[in-house]
């Protein structure tokens, strides 16, 4: 029987040096939402970007690549 959310799952996995990438533009983005001076709705902005692209490297997927491919 095959496992057809793994197969699914396949195809939108990232190797090694894109999860680093993103990691570094996590980190990047999250230290501007810290320490620049900007506005709150910038800071906003930028959190959600930093959250949503460490937690994809650390799962090794990304929903947003999958709703763009499908």
């Amino acid at each position: 029987m095959v496992d057809v959310l793994h197969e699914v799952a396949k195809d939108f996995r990232m190797s090694e040096t894109e999860q680093k990438v993103r990691y570094g533009i996590g980190a990047a983005a999250a230290a501007a939402a810290i320490y620049a001076p900007l506005s709150y709705k910038w800071k906003g902005l930028l959190t959600g970007v930093a959250a949503e692209v460490i937690l994809a490297a650390v799962y090794g997927f990304s929903p947003i690549k999958r709703f763009l491919y499908s």
